[in-house]
């Protein structure tokens, strides 16, 4: 790690980023709480065909702890600077869980600005939505169920840890070892910031924004109670344009992590399909 690994927002914010390999970028954001050492075995492997960039949100991992600027809106002008600073255009950008709201977000705001592919990985869009895709624990506007898993965070953070640990395990469990990094890569994430991103979160409604996608789209969802391949399926159906839908039945909210050889070559095929996309766009422009 050097100064080189950091960029300063437009408000201040230190945020981390590891930038590997040349060639077609593909931007990856961790979701709540985590960081990118979550992708640690992909972005090697990609960089080998990509320019892999990955960051740690405002407030996450070795990026600023803010108390400020925690909204999915700021965190998606954060990805914004990032790709100004960083002079990326044609970029497959993804979020995984909260973070697939957030780059939705981006697309939204930044009318798909520099971007060639939109990916969402296991990530609520609308977590406080009454719709029966929506498997968050906020649905139908639970605030009180939402009270009671999230503020542990604060006031009882080996409990939240416990249950948070629960919820993204694959159908096996973790192992020590596994649970252990994970847990001290979110303790990087001061719980006052964490816990008003996520409210801030809930309460976002970034399903809506599918309908204005126009670059190629897809959604990585994995078999669990925790979220559902329901909730990928019915995403691709809004999208206008190309969307596509690729399933993991082993590994939950981490398919990244425990199905990693699948989701990189996933992940590669669909930013090869958006580079050849775009390629021929440029041509047709020319």
């Amino acid at each position: 790690m050097t100064a080189d690994n950091f960029y300063v927002t437009s408000d201040g914010a230190r945020i981390y980023f590891e930038d590997r390999g040349e060639g077609f970028p593909i931007v990856m954001v961790p979701g709540f709480l985590c960081t990118t050492r979550f992708f640690e075995k992909n972005a090697g492997v990609l960089a080998e065909k990509y320019r892999v960039i990955t960051m740690d949100p405002r407030g996450q991992g070795y990026s600023s702890k803010c108390i400020y600027g925690n909204t999915i809106q700021r965190h998606a002008q954060d990805i914004r600077e990032l790709l100004e600073y960083l002079e990326l255009d044609h970029v497959v950008l993804l979020g995984w869980s909260l973070s697939a709201s957030t780059v939705v977000e981006y697309a939204k705001d930044f009318k798909e600005a520099r971007l060639s592919g939109l990916v969402v990985v296991d990530g609520s869009l609308y977590p406080a939505s009454h719709a029966e895709w929506n498997h968050h624990r906020a649905r139908a506007y639970d605030l009180d169920n939402w009270f009671e898993n999230y503020l542990p965070l604060y006031s009882n953070p080996e409990e939240f840890y416990q249950c948070f640990i629960r919820r993204i395990s694959c159908k096996g469990g973790m192992d020590e070892d596994t649970r252990q990094w994970i847990v001290k890569e979110c303790k990087k994430t001061m719980p006052w910031s964490a816990i008003e991103l996520h409210y801030d979160f809930i309460h976002t409604d970034n399903y809506q924004s599918l309908k204005n996608i126009t670059v190629p789209f897809a959604a990585f969802g994995g078999s669990s109670e925790a979220y559902g391949l329901d909730m990928a399926e019915q995403y691709v159906k809004e999208v206008q344009g190309y969307s596509e839908i690729n399933a993991f039945y082993e590994s939950g909210h981490l398919m990244f992590l425990y199905e990693a050889e699948k989701f990189n070559r996933c992940l590669s095929n669909f930013a090869d399909r958006c580079y050849n996309l775009s390629m021929k766009v440029n041509k047709e422009d020319y």
